[in-house]
């Protein structure tokens, strides 16, 4: 998958290709490639030439004027749009979908360590900020068909228009109307700082700790970044100068606005029990 993500990094054009390899032993001239995408069980054969002829399926048929695809048994079946010519030995690629104007949504996070629960942590300076890609798969969004699984390249514009590489992820198969979140990187501008303010272990099973961490936003504008932070056990947030949601039982976010060459500081308090 090749995305163009605008300069603004709210919107994004997709286009996936397919790789065809044919060591088939056979050359397949003006064929219509038909494709299975999903976790399909395979057994493994004993001699070492197994599976060359099923690995792709090409039928003659008529071109379809759009790529289409449809549900078969548990798995996805895409015809590729135009037919094609794939010879022996030959390693080519072609078109599978494409989509305009895909709304996104660019985030910061910073994530923590269940281990620093555990015992008095040392001050962490410098700590990297990673900027995740999210976007929803929705025909209102322009797109809404399964996404085979594969590598999602990120391309953006640079200030003289050249497309430049942004990072990469790679998808699993992703059925429609479903969020696909891709770690670009780590920002360059945006770092994290967190001391251990307090650690005090209150019984064998029960521990209080207390964070400070500092947020820096060396950007031209202003950002969020979400503090992503791990525990195991049952635990219970004491005290926090910021709102804080539960994602899940092992996991609590604290977004932190940050202004442009500014920083923010999170306290908090937790109360862990093993």
């Amino acid at each position: 998958y090749v995305l163009s993500l605008n300069a603004e990094a709210d919107q994004m054009d997709i286009n996936g290709w397919v790789t065809l390899n044919n060591q088939s032993g056979a050359a397949y001239d003006n064929a219509q490639v038909q494709l299975v995408a999903g976790d399909v069980n395979r057994v493994r054969q004993s001699f070492a030439k197994a599976g060359a002829a099923v690995a792709m399926e090409m039928r003659m048929a008529d071109a379809a004027p759009m790529p289409q695809q449809e549900a078969f048994a548990e798995y996805h079946l895409y015809t590729l749009p135009r037919r094609t010519t794939v010879k022996e030995n030959q390693v080519k690629q072609v078109q599978l979908l494409a989509g305009v104007d895909v709304d996104v949504e660019k985030r910061y996070e910073y994530r923590g360590n269940v281990s620093y629960y555990f015992q008095q942590m040392p001050r962490l300076e410098n700590e990297k900020v990673d900027v995740i890609l999210k976007f929803m798969n929705e025909e209102d969004n322009g797109l809404g068909i399964p996404l085979p699984a594969g590598i999602m390249r990120i391309y953006q514009n640079d200030s003289s228009g050249v497309p430049q590489f942004a990072g990469e992820d790679r998808i699993d198969h992703t059925p429609k109307d479903e969020d696909i979140e891709l770690l670009m990187g780590q920002a360059f501008d945006v770092t994290a700082e967190r001391i251990h303010t307090d650690f005090q272990r209150i019984s064998n099973r029960v521990v209080e700790c207390e964070f400070e961490i500092t947020l820096k936003n060396h950007k031209e504008e202003d950002i969020i970044v979400d503090v992503v932070e791990p525990m195991q056990g049952d635990w219970d947030i004491l005290d926090s100068d910021y709102d804080w949601e539960k994602k899940d039982a092992f996991t609590a976010i604290f977004p932190v606005e940050v202004e442009s060459d500014g920083e923010a500081t999170l306290t908090y308090r937790v109360r862990i029990s093993y």
